[in-house]
């Protein structure tokens, strides 16, 4: 049975009928400010909590905000007026947190983060619950701010010591691991001795190298642990896997840890974004649609499905469409950063060339180690023809990235642009491709051919041939040995025919054959054109022996006749 108004907006709040309970409110609202005395100040106070929290389920973050904020200026007014025996201290404390935390779920969602924070910040730090610390170290994070970001995380994990979010958060920000396990079993109690969290360690070992960018160390780590059976099929650590293959640009091994994860956890978003950029990396177009289409269909609140579906539209030349849905995933995660590599890329496609920087140059700030951001702007300075800028970029991306071979490539392409710096960039591009990096091979068989070196790069193809068999490879040796000369036709053949058995679309091979042949016709032609000059010759103005005889003799002949005709005359 209901007694009063405040049991029926309560009884509507339990059921969850939160729409109803909106309308119920417009009404009770005047009927409340012609009779205060209705209710006391604890149903009032509740009432409006009630209120905001329904608006906030039906997405209306200005009238939630404005609720809410009504409903604070009340309890103080109570407090202040020596009502507290009627809110109550413990639980009017309680209910404040709960309202600010929510008023700051407002803020973020109208994209006002510092309004956020200081609401949370408002909040007295013994009072702060671990999802209250857990929100401000993300705006934080997302702010720059580390040190604040990291107290915030630990005042996570001391509360919940298994909050891996919060845990890799603090990876991420570069505290040491020893550090943040000490913290964790201390906060663990009994349960570190159960042997029920046996994985955590591995598990910290394996999130340790990921973002200290020791990838080779995160991937063996991270199988050993999936290995062992305790978190056997675990799609966390399989996205985790494939992040360290992706940033280490191991691009297949990637491609085929994320799509176990995504087989065995269909409804799974963390890591999708990836599989989704990767999938357009290789040009793999209907597995991408199938992804995005997936994607969307869960849910549209995440950036990862926007992500997907840019990649989508940019594959198929939709470059409108792909950067609306790129910034589409950037609202929704400002830190996001595929959509921000995406939304990069597609601008550069589009020639807008410093909206791009922009982005990329925010993705680097998130994420110096991704190799794509550093790309991107060296992409950006060469087309905007700022040579020194592009050098600088790519000495920081060898800096960060440790002298990979992808940074090196990297690094020896903005110095090829320079006719002084090919010394340079092949002394980079031989030290890259001896770790077998196809980019750098390539370039620097482009490299050899152009100096003269055929042989060279031909021994270097052969070479690489040996631990890896690419299309590429094939049709660029084919290329090569179809002009060293006679007696190397049929090696060209042969490399072409399997650059086409391994991708039948090879531009490169194709026209080479076509080359081969038509040079093969025009010298089979020539030849038989020489032989019918010969023997026109021979009829023409070359006769046979027998036949120049008789005409030399018959034109003696007819001299004579001429000059005794004369002398008669």
């Amino acid at each position: 049975m209901l007694s009063d108004m405040f049991s029926a907006v309560q009884q509507l709040h339990r059921a969850g009928l939160h729409s109803n309970l909106v309308e119920l409110c417009s009404v009770t609202n005047c009927v409340l400010e012609q009779n205060m005395e209705m209710l006391n100040p604890t149903q009032v106070w509740q009432m409006q909590v009630y209120h905001g929290d329904s608006l906030l389920e039906l997405k209306e973050w200005r009238r939630a905000e404005a609720v809410y904020r009504e409903a604070l200026q009340a309890r103080k007014h109570y407090l202040k007026v020596k009502q507290v025996e009627m809110v109550g201290v413990e639980g009017g404390n309680a209910s404040e947190v709960e309202v600010k935390f929510k008023l700051h779920q407002c803020y973020v969602a109208m994209g006002q983060p510092n309004q956020a924070v200081n609401i949370l910040q408002s909040v007295i730090a013994k009072n702060r619950t671990a999802r209250v610390s857990m929100a401000l170290g993300k705006l934080y994070h997302q702010a720059g701010m580390e040190r604040p970001a990291v107290a915030a995380y630990r005042e996570v994990v001391r509360e919940c010591p298994l909050a891996v979010e919060a845990i890799r958060a603090l990876l991420q920000l570069g505290v040491k691991p020893k550090e943040v396990q000490e913290l964790t079993l201390e906060s663990l109690g009994g349960l570190a001795e159960s042997g029920q969290v046996e994985w955590l360690g591995g598990w910290l070992a394996g999130q340790a190298a990921l973002y200290s960018r020791e990838y080779e160390v995160a991937v063996r780590e991270l199988r050993m642990l999936e290995e062992r059976g305790c978190v056997r099929g675990s799609v966390g650590v399989l996205v985790d896997q494939g992040l360290a293959h992706h940033w280490a640009g191991e691009v297949e091994m990637a491609v085929t840890v994320l799509s176990r994860a995504a087989s065995l956890a269909p409804h799974n978003l963390r890591g999708m974004d990836s599989l989704a950029a990767l999938f357009a990396q290789l040009g793999r177009v209907r597995e991408l649609e199938s992804l995005a289409t997936r994607l969307m269909g869960i849910s549209e609140e995440q950036p990862q499905p926007w992500v997907a579906m840019g990649h989508f539209c940019h594959s198929n030349k939709k470059s409108p469409r792909a950067v609306y849905f790129a910034h589409k995933a950037c609202l929704l995660d400002t830190r996001s950063v595929e959509a921000l590599l995406l939304k990069g890329q597609v601008l550069l496609d589009l020639k807008k060339l410093p909206d791009a920087m922009n982005h990329f140059r925010e993705a680097l700030q998130l994420a110096p180690h991704r190799f794509e951001a550093h790309r991107g702007m060296v992409d950006c300075y060469l087309g905007l023809s700022r040579q020194r800028e592009a050098v600088t970029v790519a000495t920081g991306a060898c800096k960060h990235l440790s002298n990979s071979p992808r940074s090196l490539t990297l690094y020896a392409t903005v110095l090829l642009k320079e006719p002084l710096s090919c010394a340079r960039a092949k002394s980079l591009l031989e030290k890259a491709s001896g770790t077998g990096h196809l980019p750098a091979v390539y370039l620097l068989v482009e490299l050899l051919d152009r100096e003269g070196a055929t042989q060279r790069a031909v021994e270097l193809l052969t070479n690489q041939l040996v631990h890896t068999s690419t299309a590429t490879l094939h049709q660029k040796l084919g290329d090569l040995l179809s002009r060293v000369g006679v007696g190397q036709e049929e090696r060209a053949v042969e490399h072409y025919s399997r650059a086409l058995t391994l991708d039948p679309k090879n531009e490169g091979a194709i026209q080479g054959l076509q080359k081969m042949e038509a040079n093969t016709d025009g010298m089979e032609a020539s030849y038989d054109m020489n032989d019918m000059e010969e023997v026109g010759s021979v009829g023409r103005g070359s006769p046979a022996g027998g036949e120049l005889e008789d005409s030399e003799t018959e034109a003696v002949w007819s001299d004579g006749d001429l000059n005794l005709v004369a002398s008669g005359n």
